[in-house]
């Protein structure tokens, strides 16, 4: 409940347009739990791959690895509005990179395989925009370690071989996988 109150105020600051001041991620995720958690430092792990090291990198920080490293955010077709599910992530990642101020992360947009060239690079490009607002609207001061790029249609998750438009598709599900915002850590 109270994830679901910090995630529906970040959205409403990234909708007005304000930052959220003096207050980190950080602080806003530990007044929903009180837990005493280990700070998870980019430099033990694998920025290429996202593999963790296990023998330098504590339990909850490998699990958190394992889960970015498989998971993406998804949207809808022809859309880039940030989603209750992509903001929870996008929180997480905000936190990665307060604990690591040496980190930096590539944000990179994706479409299905609709639409001309042109116009799937530009939605991309806007669904990485829109990442990157929400995780600065959160942490203003992060804005020069987010970076994004798109590659529109060129890199999908899965080959689809139809071109229908929304509706007509019985592969709308495979459409769906590739409408998304990949992660990319590294260091500087």
């Amino acid at each position: 409940m109270l994830n679901r109150l910090i995630t529906m105020f970040c959205l409403c600051l990234m909708i007005a347009g304000v930052g959220s001041g003096p207050y980190s991620v950080s602080e806003m995720k530990n007044s929903k739990a009180k837990a005493k958690k280990k700070p998870i430092h980019m430099k033990e792990v694998n920025v290429i791959t996202m593999q963790p090291n296990v023998k330098h990198i504590g339990t909850q920080a490998n699990d958190l690895m394992k889960q970015l490293n498989h998971e993406r955010i998804f949207f809808g077709y022809d859309q880039s509005n940030i989603s209750e599910a992509s903001a929870d992530m996008l929180l997480d990642i905000v936190e990665i990179l307060q604990d690591n101020p040496d980190a930096r992360i590539l944000l990179t947009g994706h479409t299905d395989n609709r639409g001309p060239h042109d116009y799937n690079l530009a939605l991309g490009a806007k669904r990485a925009e829109a990442a990157k607002m929400f995780m600065i609207n959160c942490a203003p001061y992060l804005d020069k370690r987010i970076r994004t790029a798109s590659k529109g249609e060129t890199e999908p998750l899965v080959n689809v071989p139809d071109h229908a438009k929304p509706g007509h598709s019985k592969y709308e599900k495979e459409h769906a996988k590739n409408r998304r915002v990949e992660f990319s850590f590294f260091m500087e």
